[in-house]
């Protein structure tokens, strides 16, 4: 629960996985809170801890509760299509900007 204190948490974006959207070196902001009454949709754009790492990407596929990610620039980002399919619990939050 402590995560919870502070609903919104800033990243830096690092890498080109998706651009042209977000470049590297932008700051977002991630809403921790967007996913506890509502489900993770097609197209939102997420944070997930994935193998110690925090990744942003846009949610692509959706099946069976579990979600395939990829980036907007597909031919340099690292996502589903190398890590497979992951878990709500995996998702930090939706990016607000």
């Amino acid at each position: 629960m402590a995560g919870f204190l502070f609903p919104i948490k800033k990243l830096k974006i690092s890498g080109h996985s998706m651009e042209p959207i977000l470049k590297n070196g932008d700051i977002v902001l991630i809403n921790r809170l967007a996913y506890v009454f509502s489900s993770p949709k097609k197209g939102d754009i997420i944070a997930a801890k994935i193998n110690k790492k925090v990744f942003i990407k846009r949610i692509t596929k959706i099946d069976n509760n579990k979600f395939f990610l990829c980036g907007d620039n597909q031919k340099d980002s690292l996502d589903s299509r190398k890590f497979g399919l992951i878990s709500k619990k995996d998702i930090i939050g939706k990016v607000i900007s």
